[in-house]
């Protein structure tokens, strides 16, 4: 009896361990995975939104041009004899820059000469004729058209014989010559050379359309303000980075959109007595003098843009960001002014915007990290 009742223990011990390793099995496989810890709020910086009037700024491409360039060109035909002047050197208004051969015009001019002296003795002897009424009115007025006729061809003669001189109209750095001697020039086509005044200088740049417009419009609404003296300035910096050390003033703004850019020209006179800057020069502007009145300004990293518009995250008081939509204003050189959305007080993020999700908390960065402690030096 006892060799039967062992076989039936031992089946019963063999199932029990059975079933207790399908159990753990079975939890092994079908329980549910532990849930991940949940990620820390991002690290975000922020910005406390003030009202104030703030100085503008705005940054344009901008090209140097001389305040005067002539282009000196042949007022006569002829051989070009000589040139006076040194390419590239000052000239001072009035000097010799060009001869033309004057031969054929000192000819001209003794030929007319002597026509008028002819036609000056008929027209006196037409005078003393008709006082006796020896001439009819019709050889009279003859003899007095041929006068004036003969007296204004010795006049053109003259001007065209002082043309063979060609002399600088201003003063200014005279380029490179056109023609050399013994050329052929035409009247009013051959180009000799060029005269560019250096000192003062123009900068000439334009703005936008659009930024032109809520420029005045926010003048004439008195939410911008000029300078006193109701002059814009620029600070001219070189391609190199430097700064040019004199201001210059903008002394015209067009009244009109050219329509192939949507731009608007504006030109700034810069003095330039040491002539360190050059026409043709390519320059940054920064143009001063504008101040907004109660201004809203953000960095214009701070901006993003979203299904509905151009909005910013704002942080509420249970430190969860929000979406605030908000209207743009002008671009105040690295910041953003906003028209409307935000208020003063209001605080927003301005770095860390990636890692953010609308309505979730997050951690203001404040800069502040636990130095790591020194350790004591080992006793010796």
């Amino acid at each position: 009896m006892y060799r039967r009742r062992f076989p039936l223990m031992r089946l019963l011990i063999i199932l029990l361990v059975l079933g207790v390793i399908g159990y753990f099995a079975y939890g092994a496989l079908f329980a549910k995975p532990p849930l991940p810890p949940k990620p820390p709020a991002p690290k975000v910086a922020v910005q406390r939104i003030t009202i104030a009037d703030m100085p503008l700024t705005f940054d344009y491409a901008a090209r140097l041009a001389g305040s005067r360039e002539v282009e000196i060109r042949a007022r006569v035909g002829g051989i070009l004899q000589k040139r006076v002047y040194t390419e590239g050197q000052w000239v001072k208004r009035g000097d010799v820059l060009f001869m033309i051969d004057p031969a054929p015009y000192e000819a001209a001019l003794a030929d007319a000469q002597s026509r008028f002296e002819q036609a000056d003795k008929d027209y006196k002897r037409a005078v003393s004729l008709r006082k006796d009424k020896s001439l009819s009115p019709r050889e009279f007025e003859a003899a007095q058209s041929t006068y004036g006729q003969s007296k204004a061809a010795v006049d053109t003669a003259k001007i065209n014989l002082a043309y063979t001189t060609v002399r600088a109209p201003i003063s200014g750095f005279a380029s490179e010559e056109g023609f050399s001697e013994g050329s052929l020039v035409a009247a009013d086509t051959s180009l000799l050379t060029r005269l560019t005044q250096l000192d003062p200088m123009y900068v000439e740049f334009a703005t936008p359309d659009m930024e032109a417009m809520q420029q005045r419009a926010a003048v004439a609404a008195g939410t911008m303000t000029l300078p006193a003296d109701k002059t814009l300035k620029v600070e001219i910096r070189l391609s190199d980075g430097t700064v040019y050390p004199r201001e210059g003033l903008v002394k015209f703004t067009d009244n009109i959109i050219d329509p192939t850019t949507g731009t608007v020209r504006v030109r700034a006179v810069v003095p330039n007595a040491d002539h360190a800057i050059l026409p043709g020069q390519f320059v940054r502007v920064v143009l001063k003098g504008l101040t907004q009145k109660n201004a809203i300004a953000v960095p214009e990293a701070a901006i993003m843009q979203g299904p509905m518009g151009t909005f910013v995250y704002r942080i509420d008081e249970a430190g969860k960001a929000q979406i605030a939509p908000v209207k743009l204003g002008l671009l105040n050189g690295q910041t953003r002014l906003i028209a409307d959305g935000l208020n003063e007080g209001d605080s927003i993020i301005t770095q860390g915007m990636i890692k953010v999700k609308p309505d979730s908390p997050v951690t203001v960065d404040t800069g502040e990290e636990k130095a790591p402690e020194t350790p004591a030096p080992a006793k010796g």
